[in-house]
């Protein structure tokens, strides 16, 4: 028996963060509105079901060999051969192979694929308002995924005769376009020496949050120091997750929910904890870029911006020479009031 109408969204190609701030929010409100009624599925990368689920009934992740198709995620879309914010072909004929699969069991089937310049810095205007239109919401782990990661951030020295020590999350972003370093970087030497004083100087452990960056890629990436002589000479005081398969982003929201803090490097997905309900942050971004995480739905999402930290002293490739004892120093003030 047919199940009336489908609607399938994606294929979601475009950074995290415009996926996280400006798509998910805005067909969510479709899904509600337009889609009302209507069965609905999800295609996008593996990974982020749980940004989706409470509104579409599927999620359908690209296979691995379709996902290695994607290497420079650009705002809404992807950026290839001299052309930004474009949706490649063999994404498309992945989503009408969906359809096709899903035509016997509905009277009707609709792809709703995003539109690459709607997201785009230059031609919209739709990331630079303070409401955008779209519905907007916390997220929170599965009870499971908690449990699964406050046991591998489990530290020996939080037992009982010890003292007590905090434990921050710490996304050090690193990122290559076309082979060069990101404007928004910061060295990874100065990643190095910020981790050590924090764990020596203000006495906390550490999470390393890893994101595993593909070789030849133009995505972002977070460091997981592990290869470093900092993190063997702290291994007391430091884990570090390496973040993916099928559950990643959902584990990222657990360790958001299991920390005193988090600390992320320049980025758009410093965003993310604001999507976590009542996640403390301190965040390190540059004057270009240091406001879009004050908009109105940001403010809204934090209760204006409570126990959040934006320190944006530095312009575009200023920072990577930047002092870690200075970051230190305004972290230090940012913890203290916590």
């Amino acid at each position: 028996m047919k199940k009336n109408k489908l609607v399938i969204f994606g294929p979601w190609l475009g950074e995290f963060c415009y996926e996280l701030s400006w798509y998910i929010p805005e067909i969510r409100k479709l899904k509600q509105t337009k889609y009302e009624g209507w069965h609905s599925v999800m295609v996008g990368f593996n990974g982020r079901k749980i940004l989706y689920l409470d509104f579409v009934d599927d999620y359908i992740p690209y296979p691995q060999e379709l996902e290695d198709c994607s290497i420079y995620p650009s705002c809404g879309g992807e950026y290839r051969g001299g052309k930004m914010e474009i949706i490649p072909l063999e994404f498309s004929d992945f989503l009408k192979q969906i359809k096709e699969q899903y035509m016997d069991d509905f009277d009707e089937v609709v792809i709703e694929s995003p539109v690459p310049e709607h997201f785009s810095l230059n031609t919209s205007n739709l990331t630079w308002e303070q409401n955008p239109d779209g519905y907007y919401r916390h997220y929170q782990a599965r009870k499971e995924i908690l449990d699964s990661v406050r046991n591998k951030i489990t530290f020996e020295n939080q037992g009982i005769g010890f003292h007590k020590r905090d434990t921050i999350a710490v996304m050090a972003r690193i990122r290559y376009r076309n082979g060069n370093v990101c404007k928004l970087d910061w060295d990874p030497k100065h990643w190095e020496t910020f981790v050590d004083m924090l764990i020596n100087n203000l006495k906390v452990n550490i999470v390393m949050i890893g994101i595993p960056r593909k070789e030849g890629s133009s995505a972002g990436g977070a460091l997981s120091m592990e290869d470093t002589d900092m993190y063997k000479k702290n291994k007391k005081y430091i884990k570090s997750i390496i973040f993916n398969g099928e559950d990643s982003v959902e584990e990222q929201i657990a360790l958001l929910q299991s920390t005193k803090c988090s600390i992320y490097g320049a980025s758009g997905t410093a965003v993310f904890p604001f999507f976590v309900k009542d996640a403390a942050t301190f965040t390190q971004q540059t004057v270009e870029e240091g406001f879009r995480l004050k908009f109105k739905w940001e403010r809204d999402l934090t209760d204006n911006l409570k126990n959040v930290k934006i320190f944006d002293k530095y312009h575009n490739r200023e920072l990577y020479d930047s002092s870690p004892v200075e970051l230190f120093d305004e972290f230090v003030n940012f913890y203290e009031e916590l």
